[in-house]
């Protein structure tokens, strides 16, 4: 989190650092060649230094003057990268990189509501998108609260905006459009397994042979989403069709490793999704807002018109509760016609 900087007569890695008493000491934390590898190596080390060392008493809660925004980052992505699951990491990654490159030199005592601000209006971010960055930008301090590195979090008092409902649906032809319009075959795969289980994008991208179960015609995520707070394995319950999608898919790709992939052979990303979705609505303007994850919605709203029970398609969606089921897809209010025919 404090800078660390490198002295060419030592060949070694330093940081400064304030004693008890207010004075300023050095600290060599590595010796090695000044280069990026070297310099994380370093900010790992200071990490390591800063949790076994006593931090400095002040005569304030004051947040001590030395700390930035771009160290506390790069802090927080050291514990991110160790702690939690790549998919993770790479998420908090690409979202305060937009933050660090335009305030990692703002001092944390100087960091106000203003600086925020203008990262979220720079980005072009809507409320959903900002709400997640703010919040992960939240986390990021509030890991330096626990840990000790500061004394508060001087943005805890910045407000996330709400996030937008997903109550975009696709019809019929919007489906069709979309998988007409797919040139490769392995994207269009890709899509009908999200159309038929109701997956979230990342977890279709996962999905590797020895998670399918053939005979009880399931799917078996031990690593999801939820998996820190359920404890539990995700089942996702195949329909018929699903199951020879994927008995056809995983006779293409008979080595280990995701089954759903690009014509290179390779397992979709998260921004591969992304991008071919933007794609589709340059071309087609009628498909404004549809994301990878309007299949997922839709496949919620559709089960609860056709009558099947909110905790049903809560459990297959791989929700603990009902709550965002009811909170994010279950928009049948704006649906009269189904509203009618339920009477």
């Amino acid at each position: 989190m404090q800078k660390v900087w490198y002295r060419k007569s030592t060949a070694s890695w330093y940081t400064t650092f304030t004693g008890n008493g207010g004075e300023q000491k050095q600290m060599k934390l590595l010796k090695g060649p000044n280069d990026r590898a070297h310099r994380e190596l370093a900010e790992q080390k200071l990490l390591e230094e800063l949790r076994i060392r006593p931090a400095p008493k002040l005569a304030s809660d004051k947040t001590p003057d030395w700390i930035t925004a771009g160290g506390l980052i790069k802090g927080f992505l050291c514990h991110s990268r160790k702690e939690h699951e790549p998919d993770t990491y790479r998420w908090y990654k690409s979202l305060l990189k937009g933050f660090y490159r335009l305030h990692a030199s703002v001092r944390l005592s100087q960091l106000s509501k203003k600086h925020v601000l203008t990262w979220v209006k720079k980005a072009g971010y809507n409320p959903t998108s900002a709400n997640r960055a703010i919040g992960a930008l939240k986390r990021a301090f509030n890991w330096a609260v626990e840990e000790e590195f500061i004394r508060s979090n001087p943005i805890s008092h910045v407000r996330k905006p709400k996030s937008l409902v997903r109550d975009r649906k696709l019809t019929p032809e919007e489906r069709q459009l979309i998988l007409t319009s797919i040139r490769g075959p392995a994207f269009r795969i890709f899509v009908e397994a999200m159309t038929l289980t109701g997956c979230r994008p990342g977890e279709v991208a996962r999905i590797q042979a020895n998670d399918f179960d053939a005979e009880k015609g399931i799917w078996v995520l031990n690593k999801h989403k939820t998996v820190k707070k359920t404890g539990k394995p995700r089942i996702v319950y195949l329909c018929p069709e699903a199951v020879e999608l994927t008995k056809r898919v995983i006779a293409a790709c008979p080595d280990m490793g995701p089954i759903f992939r690009n014509s290179r052979k390779q397992p979709w990303t998260r921004n591969a999704v992304r991008i071919r979705f933007r794609n589709l609505r340059k071309k087609f303007p009628q498909l404004k807002s549809v994301v990878a994850y309007t299949y997922r919605s839709s496949f919620a709203t559709d089960a609860l018109e056709l009558g099947i029970a909110d905790t049903t398609v809560a459990a297959l969606l791989g929700h603990t509760n009902t709550n965002t089921l009811h909170k994010f897809y279950a928009r049948l209010s704006h649906k009269v016609g189904h509203l009618i025919l339920q009477r």
